[in-house]
């Protein structure tokens, strides 16, 4: 790993179709660039009116993961702008005592 490198965890180039869930906007769907496991990379797919970089969204691989279960919402906090849409952070599940 590059010594300049922040990131903690490792990524892998996964191409995956979620939807983007906001506060203040309706679903829209877009694609997974990267993913690791403390964030995902997302492509906006030509949405222009990305969220703001501190924002908290929730988002949901599309379709089913297998069996009838719906893949689960998960919160994260949006950390960067890229190129081509967004970074965001997962937010840290609650510590059990």
């Amino acid at each position: 790993m590059n010594n300049n490198e922040k990131r903690q965890h490792p990524r892998l180039p996964v191409e995956v179709e979620v939807e983007l869930y906001r506060s203040d906007r309706s679903m829209c769907l877009v694609w997974t660039d990267d993913l690791s496991n403390g964030g995902v990379s997302l492509t906006m797919n030509g949405h222009g009116d990305w969220p703001p970089i501190g924002a908290r969204v929730q988002i949901r691989v599309s379709g089913p993961l297998g069996g009838d279960d719906e893949p689960p919402l998960v919160d994260a906090i949006v950390v960067r702008h890229t190129e081509a849409g967004i970074a965001v952070r997962f937010d840290e599940p609650p510590t059990r005592e």
